[in-house]
């Protein structure tokens, strides 16, 4: 009987590795991020998405996204688009993983934050619009992405 469990046993043990194989090989490890591109862009509105962590509740999606300036300088005006083109690198090319973006103020207590799936290897951008003028506030905005409570990346920008 002790033998028939301890075989059991070691068979169970041998027949779960391939599965315990294919869960980890589905968490992509991320190495680092660079930013490839900055400063201000023009978008195309794609969809809303939700994301609790935010004032408003919901991010903006942007479809296509074209620079027009690569500048860390930011006019606050209603309807000003910035932000950063990013590429996660990591083991798994093609991979999906979950990154934090955090965007504070100098001079604002509170900051926002959402996550969003990012593709290992593919450029991604992140960014913020001045939708009126009523939320522009002159200082430094930063814009932070980080994986796993790790800060990978981040870009600085001054609101005048």
């Amino acid at each position: 009987m002790k033998a028939m469990i301890k075989r059991w046993l070691i068979a169970s043990m041998i027949f779960s590795i391939p599965l315990l194989w294919s869960a980890t090989s589905i968490a992509a490890e991320v190495n680092s991020i660079d930013i490839i591109d900055y400063g201000l862009y023009k978008t195309t509105f794609a969809h809303w998405q939700e994301a609790p962590d935010t004032h408003r509740g919901e991010i903006q999606i942007v479809g296509e996204k074209e620079l027009v300036k690569r500048t860390r300088i930011v006019s606050g005006k209603g309807g000003t688009e910035f932000g950063i083109r990013y590429v996660v690198n990591g083991q798994d090319e093609g991979g999906q993983v979950d990154l934090l973006v955090k965007v504070s103020h100098s001079k604002m207590e509170s900051s926002e934050e959402w996550v969003t799936a990012r593709q290992i290897g593919t450029p991604s951008f992140d960014g913020w619009k001045f939708d009126s003028n009523s939320e522009i506030v002159p200082g430094k905005l930063t814009i932070e992405l980080f994986h796993q409570g790790t800060k990978l990346a981040e870009k600085t920008f001054t609101v005048y």
